[in-house]
């Protein structure tokens, strides 16, 4: 497993045998469909941060594995959905269900994990919390509407970007750390750091992918690579080099621009990236988080779940 902590491990092993066997549908389609996402596997990130910030109170474990599956589906729907916006053939080097069944399939089986999950968490979760969760899913197709009004945009500035971010990713990591905490009854100064540390992690993990996309070969998460600029998509790097660079600033206008676009002329644009700064930059910004996460870590009791959380932070790396 991906996590130091044999207790969070033998968690996250409850949430997958959960995810095989309850979320389910007496559509055949449907039901290969979710097989297929929910399969996939990945990290798992969001339901440890519930599950190790469920360690800080307590919690009855068939709720907690519960509430962690329903975090997971969340994100799940959001990336089905995702793959359908960008024409993704492969996720973790897997088809698609977009590839594989679809568009019309892929929607419905996003809005499938979507309901599934909400059901989930109206099971478990009280009424005053339920709008943590209500707001995370709002707040996430903000971001991707941020996302989609940016595209192709070169005057895009570092706050608009870090919008962008925060809404399209942390929001939900935020979220899945305040719900442990608040499921958990845990106090209000321990949900609050705690919900703030997601956040700040949320931020960091999609300032590494972004940055992960400007690097050559496989990426390592499963995605290809210059994927976002390739797409009209500006990160960090590439917002960096078009300000301070008129040069490249007027090389990635001309590639957009154009209907043929060349390997070569991408390559070439990140090279300029890199030798513009732009990689330090961003490798800057998130350290810069990095230090946010880690002081409100010092906020929380000494504990095994905030060794769990400090190598969480560690462990997410460039």
């Amino acid at each position: 497993m991906f996590f130091e902590n044999q207790r969070l491990n033998n968690d996250i092993e409850k949430v997958e045998e959960n995810l095989r066997t309850n979320v389910t549908s007496k559509n055949q389609l449907l039901v290969k469909a979710i097989a297929d996402t929910v399969g996939a596997g990945g990290k798992r990130l969001r339901p440890a941060m519930v599950i190790a910030s469920s360690y800080f109170g307590k919690i009855r474990q068939d709720r907690l594995i519960k509430l962690a599956s329903a975090i997971e589906l969340l994100h799940t729907a959001t990336l089905v959905h995702d793959d359908v916006l960008d024409y993704s053939p492969f996720r973790r080097n897997r088809e698609t269900v977009y590839k594989k069944y679809g568009t019309d399939m892929a929607i419905y089986c996003g809005d499938f994990l979507y309901t599934k999950a909400l059901l989930m968490l109206a099971d478990i979760v009280p009424a005053k919390h339920l709008t943590i969760a209500a707001k995370a899913v709002k707040t996430i197709c903000e971001g991707e509407v941020d996302q989609y009004r940016d595209k192709y945009v070169m005057n895009l500035s570092v706050p608009s970007y870090l919008k962008r971010i925060s809404r399209k990713t942390a929001v939900l990591f935020g979220a899945s750390c305040a719900l442990g905490a608040l499921c958990a009854k845990c106090n209000h100064s321990i949900t609050n750091s705690l919900s703030k540390l997601g956040f700040y992690y949320g931020v960091m993990f999609q300032m590494i992918d972004d940055y992960r996309d400007y690097k050559s070969g496989d990426s390592e998460w499963g995605k290809p690579v210059f994927n976002d600029l390739s797409k009209g998509i500006l990160t960090l790097p590439g917002i960096y080099a078009c300000k301070n660079n008129k040069e490249i600033y007027q090389k990635v206008e001309n590639y957009w621009r154009k209907e043929e676009k060349s390997n070569e002329e991408l390559q070439d644009i990140i090279s300029q990236i890199y030798s513009s700064g732009g990689m330090e930059y961003t490798e800057n910004y998130i350290q810069r988080y990095r230090q946010k996460a880690f002081r409100e870590i010092e906020k929380l009791p000494k504990s095994e779940a905030r060794d769990i959380f400090a190598d969480l932070i560690n462990k997410l790396h460039i």
